[in-house]
């Protein structure tokens, strides 16, 4: 796959424009969007959201990761387009250019954490302005691939939308499953009906031996009823007179 037509005018002259301090700043903006800062930002949202006791978001933010990266190195085998030429590069990278790993997964990782952040702090909610630090991060992550030379700007754009798309699969699957919670107890139903269809009936002979039966509970023995006390018979039955 090779690079559109506005992706050489774009690179040129972004080469043209590079100066100082924009091209350090920029090298301190392209850091954001490694693997290593974006799996340390997985990794403190999963510490956040496991001490919250929300489970499923801490497999949304995880799974949502991995299979993003995933998607992104089977995209760059797919197309394998070449990257810009060596010498309009600042930094030495490697491996295909479409689409861009940075943008991709930056708008998965901060996407997630931006939506996670807002279902778990009634703050945030209420002032739901404050994240929109995470698409501006993207695009600047963006941005700083096609100045620092390694990415045409087609790259990044299509890196945008790879990662806009993933993000909403992500965040719907996970919207299924807390709403149809059944799907996740479905191997625990069928564990426990296999387990009590293998459970021996009672008298049936199981590896050599008889299942044995229970037995009911025993009844309690009558209690023998008290026998009355004799009541003393009167005087005149005993033969003496009462005094006159």
């Amino acid at each position: 796959m090779q690079q559109f037509s506005f992706d050489n005018r774009i690179t040129d002259w972004v080469v043209e424009s590079r100066h100082e301090p924009l091209t350090s700043i920029v090298h301190l903006v392209t850091v954001f969007g490694d693997t290593l800062t974006l799996t340390l930002v997985v990794i403190g949202v999963l510490v956040l959201t496991w001490l919250s006791n929300r489970i499923d978001l801490s497999a949304l933010i995880v799974l949502g990761a991995i299979s993003a990266y995933v998607m992104m190195l089977i995209l760059k085998v797919t197309f394998a387009r070449p990257r810009p030429p060596v010498e309009d590069r600042l930094i030495d990278v490697g491996g295909a250019s479409f689409p861009s790993g940075h943008a991709m997964l930056s708008t998965v990782v901060y996407g997630l954490t931006a939506v996670i952040v807002f279902r778990l702090f009634p703050r945030v909610r209420a002032r739901s302005a404050v994240l929109l630090w995470a698409p501006g991060l993207v695009v600047l992550i963006g941005l700083s691939r096609v100045y620092l030379g390694v990415h045409w700007m087609s790259d990044v754009l299509f890196g945008w939308i790879f990662g806009i798309l993933w993000l909403v699969l992500c965040l719907f699957a996970h919207d299924q499953l807390i709403r149809r919670p059944a799907l996740l107890r479905v191997g625990t139903k069928r564990s426990v009906n296999v387990s009590a269809r293998s459970a021996p009936e009672p008298g049936r002979r199981v590896a050599g031996r008889f299942a044995k039966p229970t037995s009911p509970q025993r009844e309690a023995a009558p209690q023998p009823e008290a026998t009355p006390l004799a009541e003393p018979k009167s005087g005149t039955d005993q033969g003496t007179s009462s005094p006159s």
